[in-house]
């Protein structure tokens, strides 16, 4: 072929109509070596290099699909039907989450029957559970309890290394005249030697304040307490306080316990109505947390409760292996060994004037902290000049942890700040690697987080992850918080270049989702 043609092909053409005597280098690199290197790849990346040829393909088809989360209907929809029909790419996968009707994203077009999409996706996975063989963790996150019984039983029998399992309830799962929360006899109860065991309560169901409280079936705390010892990972979370009573959880004793998260349900034997706990109601959760030597992740969500307790009462040897704490930042004066705490949220409320000095304090008070989540609201503190805090709050946080690699702010005032603020807030000397940004959306920033971006990476060198989340409206409650636009920006090369990700919903509510690369001129 003339060269003067093959100048004017694209470059993805010239590979193919021109003769490469010798095969790429990265192709004669070792298995070990190129999986080892998969593990490392964003699977964006992972699927273009598995699209190169037929032995990528094969060698990377078990990471890519080693973990698969169904974050909306239409991936549901379509990926389980994928699975079905391609039974040894379903034998890949190790965890499986699915999320049908998820509320994480604002919704404006009309949706199918919640019910009947839920069910659809339970029966197909059902189907396809015979070919689950390597299936580890099953997340069940939707809106309400499994209807199709059966499908515990289907994993059950074909997944043999299955030892994970979450699930949630939702209002149709309750029953108002027997105050029942769950299915009391579900096959899910039948498990054994669970490794991890999630259950989140989607109730928005008022609750007396007094004894007898809504419960948890004894048939979940027989398998968890007698039938789980070697439980390493256990939630039990809700979205809006609860007065479902959870203190049978406190009677467990499991050794090899990492991960803890609670929700705001019945946790005490009386009202937590002071800051000090006088009558010692709290020794339960307490005892409980003492025990656990091996935790490394505990989360207390409180919201508006009156069973949660507001203080703790632990020895000085009590979580010793503490790297993660979740809760209101007054819990951190109760928590020993906070010296070599790594990573902290402070997600249950949000921080305005009042809150934010004690948050200042607790986050000042861990030197080795690296990670923050942390959410912020200027209206909370009732001044009317709301602009002026945010550029004080950001450097304020930089200030009080000038350790912190990643930092997660979610901003839910409205209106809320402009880049310049954030570039001034990061004018203070800090050593972020990434940043996560969520704020109530402006129609003045459509269309400009890449330009945001750029300038936020010019002007920060350590920075080398960004993610920018774009919120619908204030939000009250973290249950409230809906999405309209997220986009994910990643250094990945010397000369530097964004691989950039932008997940949205356009005007008639149908998610998108575009992936290219940037690049990034300092």
């Amino acid at each position: 072929m003339p060269p003067n043609i093959l100048r004017r092909l694209p470059s993805s053409l010239k590979l193919l109509l021109t003769k490469n005597e010798r095969p790429p280098p990265l192709s004669l690199l070792p298995e070990d070596i190129l999986l080892e290197t998969a593990r490392h790849l964003p699977s964006v990346d992972l699927l273009s290099l598995a699209l190169t040829n037929a032995r990528f393909c094969g060698l990377f088809l078990p990471t890519l699909y080693s973990s698969v989360d169904l974050r909306c209907n239409a991936h549901c929809q379509y990926t389980l039907s994928f699975l079905l029909t391609h039974p040894h790419i379903a034998r890949c996968i190790k965890s499986l989450t699915v999320r049908p009707n998820n509320e994480e994203w604002a919704q404006s077009a009309p949706q199918s029957s919640m019910r009947e999409i839920e069910s659809w996706v339970v029966v197909t996975i059902d189907q396809m559970a015979i070919h689950l063989v390597n299936l580890r963790t099953f997340i069940w996150d939707a809106k309400e309890f499994p209807k199709y019984d059966l499908v515990w039983q289907s994993l059950r029998a074909s997944c043999p290394d299955l030892r994970h399992v979450g699930v949630t309830v939702g209002l149709g799962d309750f029953t108002f005249r027997s105050r029942k929360v769950m299915p009391t006899n579900s096959a899910l109860f039948q498990f054994n030697d669970l490794l991890g065991f999630t259950l989140r309560v989607k109730q928005l169901v008022g609750s007396g304040l007094h004894p007898p409280f809504d419960e948890l079936p004894q048939t979940l705390w027989d398998m968890l307490l007698n039938r789980c010892p070697n439980l390493q990972h256990l939630t039990i979370d809700t979205v809006n306080e609860r007065y479902i009573d959870v203190r049978p959880l406190f009677q467990g004793r499991w050794p090899s316990l990492r991960h803890l998260t609670l929700g705001d349900f019945v946790l005490l034997d009386a009202f937590a109505t002071v800051t000090v706990d006088p009558l010692q109601t709290s020794n339960g959760i307490s005892n409980f947390l003492a025990y656990h030597q091996n935790l490394e992740h505990v989360a207390l969500h409180q919201l508006e409760g009156w069973y949660f307790p507001l203080s703790l009462s632990l020895p000085p040897t009590a979580l010793p292996n503490l790297k993660h704490f979740s809760s209101r930042f007054l819990m951190i004066r109760h928590v020993p060994n906070v010296l070599r705490l790594e990573s902290l949220e402070l997600m249950n409320h949000p921080h305005g004037m009042y809150r934010m000095a004690g948050a200042l304090w607790a986050i000042s008070q861990l030197p080795a902290l690296s990670s923050l989540r942390i959410w912020i609201d200027c209206h909370d503190s009732g001044d009317a000049d709301v602009k002026s805090e945010h550029v004080k709050y950001f450097a304020d946080i930089l200030v009080s942890a000038p350790g912190l690699r990643d930092l997660d702010i979610s901003c839910s005032s409205d209106p809320t700040f402009s880049l310049p603020e954030l570039s001034a807030a990061l004018n203070t000397p800090h050593r972020l690697r990434s940043l996560a940004i969520t704020q109530v959306k402006k129609a003045s920033r459509e269309g400009d987080m890449l330009k945001d971006a750029t300038v936020l990476f010019r002007e920060n060198a350590t920075l080398k992850y960004l993610r920018l989340q774009d919120a619908v409206a204030r939000w009250r409650q973290p249950r409230d918080l809906r999405l309209q636009k997220v986009a994910t920006f990643e250094v990945i090369a010397s000369p530097p270049v964004l691989a950039v990700q932008e997940v949205g919903l356009g005007r008639r509510g149908q998610r998108s989702c575009r992936v290219y690369r940037h690049v990034l001129k300092r």
